[in-house]
């Protein structure tokens, strides 16, 4: 997959700065420690204890050798090795890796058809990395329940979601205090101030769809997208925007406009009714609210949510944007539930120097890109010859996939020569 997807890979590893005062006589390159951070999280190996005992007798350490083109050396590189070096390691360089992963992916045309009016669905949400009960830095934020007080390490991220589950890294920022005294700590929406910045600078002129949660319901979002030239999504609950919900009708028939219709899905038959209010004002703005319900067989709700938009609906795009809008929790989902809890170990403390957790975690974003283009993609069909074939059907789960990776490294060497088959194969990802 790094071949076929991102055939540079080799030369953006190489590109990181080395943060070393004579990288040349160093025994293991930088390309040659990124690589292994990479392989330890696509193997999920869960720790740099558990990474060390994959290292010691097998072929792990020569294959990652030959992984960065330098076939003939077999030394393995120890853990603590790999985290002194992340211990120096700018973020920012790992940070312009994922973007030039990012911007092979558009250019290869991979994400093409998951637009939306011809823009991709990025989705920005923050998350808890590391949490400890005592101070960790001196850039902790903090919260104090109970008389109980618990330091974390917070960080904002924005991904382009796709309806098949396939979570790309775009772009991140940390939540972190600055050094010294403060008078204020510092929080999600400061974080995505800087964040959008960030974007701008590294994909000027990228068109995109921005879903977020309530918390983005306000006026310096909407702005920011405006400028920007982008479409936003943001859910709106109803404790947000009073002046927006205040010109929200009581009844359901007395808003703009309403669809039904009839789904079927694994708990069987569903009604969904979207409904649209246009236009609403707020601030000198015009915005569109919609919102969507879904009732089982026995009038029972079983989704409800609502949106403020500025993109205008009616018949026939209000579920699009209903659904563009719902793509929201898979940044959630596929992204950190999956990193936290489907054997990545986000929440682990791979290292606990300042630039290190943030280049582990940086690190575990392209890991996890890897394993999900295996899992979304056609390559197990194709190279096997069988339609039926699926990673599914083979690997069961990702945390078995993981298993077997690491495995086939440590026991069988790499032929990268001979690595291609003997027919060319085009991998295409799934169809939704």
């Amino acid at each position: 997959m790094l071949r076929h997807y991102f055939p540079g890979y080799l030369t953006w590893l190489k590109a990181v700065r080395d943060p070393r005062q004579r990288p040349e006589a160093c025994t293991f390159p930088i390309e040659y420690i990124l690589m292994t951070v990479l392989l330890m999280h696509c193997g999920q190996c869960g720790s740099r204890r558990q990474l060390g005992r994959e290292l010691r007798g097998g072929r792990l350490g020569s294959n990652i050798w030959r992984l960065v083109g330098k076939a003939h050396r077999h030394l393995a590189c120890h853990p603590d090795t790999v985290n002194g070096v992340l211990e120096v390691l700018d973020p920012e360089q790992v940070e312009i890796l994922i973007a030039e992963v990012f911007r092979r992916l558009r250019r290869a045309r991979v994400l093409d058809r998951f637009r939306f009016n011809g823009k991709l669905v990025c989705a920005i949400d923050g998350t808890k990395v590391l949490s400890f009960k005592s101070r960790h830095c001196e850039h902790c934020t903090h919260q104090t329940q109970k008389g109980v007080t618990t330091y974390f390490h917070y960080v904002l991220a924005a991904k382009i979601v796709t309806p098949l589950g396939l979570v790309v890294p775009l772009a991140v920022t940390f939540i972190e205090n600055p050094a010294g005294e403060f008078d204020k700590q510092d929080c999600e929406i400061k974080a995505w101030r800087r964040l959008y910045q960030k974007i701008q600078r590294l994909y000027p002129r990228l068109p995109l769809n921005l879903v977020g949660d309530g918390l983005y319901a306000e006026e310096t979002t909407f702005a920011c997208c405006e400028q920007a030239g982008w479409d936003f999504y943001i859910t709106l609950p109803e404790d947000k925007l009073p002046s927006v919900t205040a010109q929200l009708p009581p009844a359901a028939e007395q808003w703009t406009g309403t669809r039904t219709e009839q789904r079927v899905n694994k708990q069987g038959k569903l009604r969904r009714t979207v409904r649209w209010q246009t236009p609403v004002r707020y601030h000198g703005e015009i915005l569109h609210v919609i919102e969507l319900e879904e009732t089982n067989d026995a009038g029972e709700r079983v989704y409800y949510n609502r949106w403020a938009t500025n993109v205008k609906p009616d018949y026939q795009n209000a579920f699009d944007l209903a659904q563009t809008g719902r793509l929201r929790w898979k940044i959630e989902n596929e992204g950190t539930n999956t990193q936290k809890n489907g054997g990545y170990e986000m929440g682990h403390a791979y290292g606990r120097n300042q630039n290190a957790w943030k280049n582990y975690y940086l690190l575990l974003q392209l890991s996890q890109l890897l394993n999900d283009l295996v899992r979304f993609g056609d390559y197990i069909q194709k190279s096997t010859a069988d339609p039926q074939a699926s990673f599914a059907s083979v690997f069961e789960t990702m945390h078995n996939f993981a298993k077997r990776l690491i495995e086939h490294l440590r026991r069988a060497p790499l032929q990268l020569d001979d690595a291609a088959p003997t027919r060319d194969i085009q991998v295409r990802l799934l169809r939704c």
